[in-house]
């Protein structure tokens, strides 16, 4: 059995996010660091990889991954949980308002479900000793490749000027 703990230890980007709480919204904004992605892995490419260290080939890899996650959806809405070892477990979690009393509840205060992802002991192991490493912002990274594109030297990257503080992948 392969064991997660002996993985090369990686760094994990992250930019700087000014956020308020919205319970508090009288309460000043604080700095909260947000990761930040450097790419994503599509199933076709995942299952290349995962080939790639077996005797299984990659069409074979994808319809099971495809039929496990069909499989996990079911047993989700089942009211199960899935539990994948290492690896970790999913469970569905509701979101709900609350009621004044428990009499005075009914499934109109529920909201929505959430998938939940709870990682496994070994994979837990990932996190230890993590660097971590800070970049600018998707919105700032943004800025700069317009204003470099305009003939610019000089970029703002306030959010004064309409910019968005969002971190949505949109904007890279």
């Amino acid at each position: 059995m392969y064991h997660l703990k002996y993985l090369t230890i990686m760094s994990l980007n992250y930019s700087i996010a000014m956020m308020g709480n919205p319970l508090k919204k009288e309460e000043p904004k604080k700095a909260y660091a947000k990761a930040q992605t450097n790419g994503e892995l599509n199933l076709k490419e995942l299952s290349t990889l995962i080939a790639s260290k077996c005797t299984v080939h990659q069409a074979d890899v994808s319809a099971v991954l495809i039929a496990t996650t069909e499989c996990m959806l079911e047993v989700l809405k089942a009211g199960k949980q899935v539990d994948f070892g290492d690896l970790g477990a999913f469970r569905l979690q509701i979101n709900s308002g609350g009621a004044p009393s428990a009499d005075l509840f009914t499934s109109d205060y529920i909201k929505g479900v959430n998938i939940q992802f709870v990682p496994g002991e070994e994979l837990q192991v990932i996190f230890q000793g993590l660097k971590f490493n800070l970049v600018p912002t998707r919105a700032a990274q943004a800025a700069v490749i317009k204003a470099q594109k305009a003939g610019k030297t000089t970029v703002d990257i306030s959010g004064k000027n309409g910019s968005s503080d969002s971190e949505s992948p949109d904007e890279i």
